[in-house]
């Protein structure tokens, strides 16, 4: 598989900055950011509709599901919804918390301490590039 536009569904600006840095070390530069589940979704939505798909997902675990709210699992409903609707799009969650969720590509750990992704994101380049 090719990877060509990349969503980053990320509440924390240094972070997004992070995820931008070790995709961008991959090759990938066509990166678009929400910080809401209901920006994502209708981003990602938007993309299909205009026929210019997103071909990755990299996303958050916790963050708003809408402006003015506050944080929450928001990770678990846009995978849910993305389910729902029949949206077929590749996922790397990258966390803060430690997590392993089968029904996506892989699970980063991240950490703002050691906030090198460089080797995990490669490696989870590499997986979504042999489906």
């Amino acid at each position: 598989m090719t990877i060509g536009r990349v969503i980053n569904i990320e509440d924390s600006m240094s972070k997004h900055v992070a995820v931008c840095r070790a995709l961008n070390n991959c090759g990938i530069t066509d990166i678009d950011h929400a910080v809401t589940a209901s920006e994502g979704l209708a981003m990602i939505e938007e993309a299909i509709s205009q026929g210019n798909p997103y071909t990755l997902l990299v996303l958050d675990m916790y963050f708003p599901l809408s402006p003015r709210e506050r944080m929450t699992q928001a990770g678990v409903y846009v995978m849910e919804q993305l389910n729902n609707k029949g949206i077929v799009i590749p996922i790397i969650i990258c966390s803060s918390v430690r997590l392993v969720i089968p029904e996506v590509v892989g699970c980063i750990h991240y950490n703002e301490w050691n906030g090198d992704l460089n080797a995990d994101m490669h490696e989870m380049i590499e997986k979504v590039k042999g489906l």
